[in-house]
């Protein structure tokens, strides 16, 4: 298993979580099969994204697949 993120600052991400890192996420910032652009990479394993600010210093990488392309895929 690749422990350090694939991703880079930037990238544009699908945010597909677990079972587990939908109870980590803090609020309903963040919408399943939504795309969100990747701001900072924490640890070089936690993702930032845009629209979420994670109190742990964001979600782990593997909650996210590499967007199709660019920009949100839905809306609300």
């Amino acid at each position: 298993m690749i422990n350090e993120c694939p991703f880079k600052v930037g990238d544009w991400v699908c945010y597909k979580p677990s079972i587990r890192g939908r109870g980590l996420q803090e609020g309903d910032f963040l919408v399943p099969d939504r795309n969100y652009q990747i701001l900072r990479i924490e640890k070089e394993r936690y993702v930032v994204v845009e629209g979420e600010d994670h109190p742990g210093g964001g979600l782990y990488w593997t909650e996210f697949i590499i967007a199709e392309r660019t920009g949100s895929t839905k809306k609300g």
